[in-house]
């Protein structure tokens, strides 16, 4: 039997994958946004990262087909590149060019605006389902049960006409990102926030769209569709990518680690393109036609609300996305992992159901143990810089060097580099990384670095091949 209402506060990726499953185990589910919804893939005020690169990793894809069918196909159809980063992309990395060989997987490489636009018209073709526009959540409506306070609604307050009022629900689910109100809601009810860790690696976009020159204007050895160019520390301390996207656009971001942040003027950008580690992404975008000035993005500190460890209880409460756990969105996890944390609401819900007394700790636990993982991945990352503020995770300061030393090798060992590169698409989880075959693949390619001495320099643009297959 389903349960009557369920109401999801924010209409982005978050909301949008949790009000579809919502829709199975619920009569009704209203999402509830502040934005008008543009028509078609346009930009909107609730999402102004959508100016930058997103990467949808190859996991956050299974899933929102899963969700959401004929995802995959209505994105290709609107033009999203289906591409195999391994073939498609000139990736400079720490260690130099990378070989040109399949990962095993595509990945579709599109604006968040057309992501976004696509899933929710498949979402809006539910049945069951209310995008309700330009209204905003001010409050939790409440009661005791005993000792327990359950939420059974919302205050909902309209942008533009009409009067607030109060919509009942068996279930109330935030998703309004980084901004949520909620700590303040639970104040008003008496209840303390969950404790928060933040881990702030200093870290800013800066980003630009073009137009992608005429395939004849091409030069003959650019065999790539896009571009990524690491970090190396000390001398180049940002990094730079090109993605190609729908309508014959390119976007060329710049990102950069520990206070070196990007200009964010167009003068300052295209110097700052000429001064990375190869000229192949200047001379590109020297062909290319502007369409945009620069947009800059500062907010990119990782946060962990920590849930499952709060001391208090609120039934008929959940939260999800950045709401919970966000990432520096430098390593393209966000929407991959609000779509897994989808699909763990709904393992809670055929589990439990929403009227178990234990079901929303259940939930915060269950997604909290998936999050644990991209968490480490992200912050791990982010420390590597000394002006990196916040508390490390436990033990990642002794599995710092191992892990140095596997992305070494995956630029010589294609077995440890399809295994890394499983790990960062989510379709293994990091213990995959210990496994006594990979580490001794580890031990073996480190010890032909020490025995054949310092790398030679890279060259400065990749290397010419043949198309491959």
């Amino acid at each position: 039997m389903k349960s009557k209402h369920a109401i999801v506060i924010g209409g982005s990726i978050a909301g949008l994958c949790a009000g579809r499953v919502l829709s199975d185990f619920f009569e009704h589910v209203t999402v509830i946004d502040r934005d008008t919804y543009p028509t078609g893939a346009q930009e909107r005020a609730g999402v102004p990262q959508s100016r930058h690169v997103h990467a949808l990793l190859a996991r956050g894809r299974q899933e929102l087909e899963r969700l959401f069918p004929g995802f995959a196909r209505l994105m290709s159809e609107r033009g999203a590149q289906d591409l195999d980063f391994g073939l498609d992309f000139a990736a400079l990395r720490v260690t130099g060019w990378a070989h040109r060989e399949p990962e095993g997987f595509k990945l579709l490489f599109a604006s968040r605006t057309l992501l976004e636009a696509t899933v929710r018209e498949l979402f809006r073709q539910l049945p069951n389902v209310t995008l309700q526009e330009r209204a905003t959540v001010t409050g939790l409506l409440a009661t005791r049960e005993t000792s327990t306070l359950r939420v059974t609604g919302a205050h909902v307050t309209p942008l533009a006409a009409g009067t607030p009022s109060d919509m009942p629900a068996d279930l109330i689910v935030d998703a309004s990102g980084r901004a949520s109100k909620a700590p303040e809601w639970f104040q008003s009810l008496g209840l303390q926030p969950p404790e928060e860790s933040i881990v702030n690696g200093h870290a800013g976009y800066s980003s630009r769209w073009f137009q992608a020159p005429e395939a004849d204007r091409w030069p003959r050895e650019w065999w790539w569709k896009g571009i990524w160019i690491d970090i190396k520390e000390p001398d180049h301390m940002m990094a730079g990518v090109l993605f190609p996207l729908e309508q014959g656009r390119w976007i060329v971001t710049l990102g950069g680690m520990a206070k070196h942040y990007p200009p964010t003027d167009e003068e300052g950008f295209m110097h700052a393109l000429s001064t990375l580690r190869s000229p192949i992404l200047a001379e590109a975008v020297r062909l290319a036609t502007p369409l945009s000035p620069v947009y800059s993005h500062r907010a990119m500190a990782n946060r962990m609300r920590h849930y499952d460890q709060w001391r208090e209880r609120l039934d008929g409460f959940i939260a999800v996305g950045d709401s919970v756990c966000a990432f520096n969105p430098i390593y393209g996890q966000g929407m991959t992992t609000s779509a897994v944390s989808a699909s763990i609401l709904g393992d809670c819900l055929r589990q439990d159901g929403v009227t178990h007394a234990d079901f929303a700790r259940r939930f915060f636990q269950a997604q909290a143990k998936f999050q644990e993982n991209p968490w480490r991945l992200a912050t791990g990352a982010d420390f590597r810089y000394p002006t990196t503020e916040g508390v490390r995770p436990q033990g990642s300061r002794l599995f710092d060097p191992y892990m140095n030393a596997l992305f070494a090798a995956s630029a010589q060992d294609s077995v440890v580099r399809q295994r890394l590169v499983a790990v960062i698409h989510m379709l293994k989880t990091p213990s995959a990384l210990f496994t006594p075959p990979i580490a001794g693949r580890v031990a073996l390619a480190t010890v032909r670095t020490w025995l054949t001495g310092t790398q030679a320099p890279h060259p400065a643009m990749p290397p010419v091949l043949m198309p491959v297959g």
